[in-house]
């Protein structure tokens, strides 16, 4: 049996909705420059580790597949198959999507707006019909099942979802020795560190991935990590970047 592959996880470069510190969600922003850049610097770090995915596995949503397309540009490996799946899609924030953090949490207070944002079980109200029919008509959801779209979602909703994937294509594709790339978002590359790392709720609620940032895993032959929690590429910038991420509330 071959040793097991890498697992690196980057979330996407900063989107313009990131940039406008909005709640973005199932929305289909573009990257903004700051964005493409990140995606590039994110694919010279990778570049340092002479590394070339087998894979790559990225959302439905655009940020996710334009950061994979910088990513393999500055790699030289364009022909690397690039596979979306809906699991890997940021949570629907319902009812917040859109909406400027800063005016929600003044409109709020502290203590729901974490709690909508923040906690494992807690969902914020469902958006609309009308906003979902949206949401279902942009090319990110064509095709996809009714189970892809939700009116809100909570993080555990989340785990649940990542779960399954990573049982059904993730582990499989690393325990056969291949190198993977996962482009995913802060909450659904939250939810997959949960599940590999086995966090408990408190420590997932703490914890915040930067955009940008590759993420490492090495396993032992049970696929267990061999650090927990992965190893940043950059760690310095890494953990000034999610500690600018906290000091704003979180992902």
């Amino acid at each position: 049996m071959p040793a097991p592959g890498a697992l690196f996880l980057l979330r996407h470069g900063q989107s313009v909705l990131n940039a406008e510190d909005r709640f973005t969600g199932l929305l289909n922003p573009r990257l903004s420059p700051a964005g493409k850049d990140e995606a590039a610097l994110a694919g010279a770090l990778l570049a340092s580790l002479s590394f070339s995915p087998d894979t790559v596995y990225t959302s439905t949503l655009r940020r996710t597949r334009n950061t994979a397309r910088i990513v393999l540009d500055v790699l030289g490996d364009p022909n690397v198959p690039v596979l979306a799946a809906w699991e890997l899609n940021e949570r629907s924030y319902g009812s917040l999507t859109g909406r400027a953090r800063r005016e929600l949490l003044s409109e709020l207070g502290p203590e729901v707006f974490r709690f909508w944002r923040r906690s494992y079980y807690g969902a914020p109200p469902p958006m609309s019909r009308a906003e979902l029919g949206a949401i279902r008509r942009s090319r990110a959801f064509a095709g996809l099942p009714p189970e892809a779209l939700q009116a809100t979602e909570s993080l555990s909703a989340v785990v649940k979802r990542v779960r399954i994937f990573w049982h059904q294509h993730l582990r499989p594709r690393i325990r056969a020795g291949e190198d993977v790339l996962v482009i995913g978002h802060g909450n659904s590359l939250r939810a997959l560190c949960l599940v590999l790392d086995r966090l408990s709720h408190a420590e997932v609620e703490a914890l915040n991935i930067p955009t940008g940032h590759p993420l490492l895993y090495r396993f032992t032959p049970g696929l267990v990590p061999l650090v927990r929690c992965g190893e940043y590429l950059n760690p310095l910038a890494a953990r000034t970047a999610a500690a600018l991420v906290a000091a704003a509330g979180g992902t």
